[in-house]
């Protein structure tokens, strides 16, 4: 269908314009792995269970893109005091200049896209907010579906 193509090109060109776009030192780490960053960065003790939630991503999934942050020196982990179950993490301070990077450039692109959006209607908008919200909402029904049944466990 012409629209799921759509949403294949915008996909494609939005990763092509940020690659242009982004910082070189964020070259090399695929979006997951920025979007750890960020959230190691915002949560209070994030731990593996809490990013997953947090990413909407597998506790595996977590965990594989994890090592690579901690080999590239991005994040540390850490335990609690008397408490050795439970593994946290934090940025290092290489991790931290990722961090804020990460953000200045989400800044810059919800800046440029802006420019483009305030030349709708609030009518046209509105339209296209709910099917986006009905649309992603089917995704994760189907997320779901797939996680309940064993699909893509890592």
């Amino acid at each position: 269908m012409d629209l799921l193509n759509l949403f294949k090109e915008y996909g494609d060109k939005q990763e092509i314009l940020s690659k242009l776009k982004e910082d070189p030192s964020l070259r090399g780490y695929n979006n997951s792995e920025l979007h750890i960053i960020a959230a190691i960065g915002d949560l209070e003790q994030p731990n593996v269970t809490s990013l997953a939630d947090h990413m909407g991503m597998t506790r595996g999934g977590i965990c594989k893109n994890i090592k690579k942050l901690s080999e590239a020196g991005l994040i540390s982990s850490y335990q609690k005091d008397g408490n050795v179950k439970n593994i946290y993490y934090r940025l290092t301070a290489a991790g931290e200049r990722m961090y804020e990077k990460h953000a200045e450039a989400h800044k810059a692109w919800i800046a440029r896209d802006m420019n483009f959006i305030e030349g709708f209607s609030d009518r046209q908008l509105n339209q296209v907010t709910d099917f986006m919200k009905k649309y992603i909402k089917h995704i994760d029904q189907r997320i779901e579906e797939s996680e309940n049944n064993g699909e893509g466990k890592q």
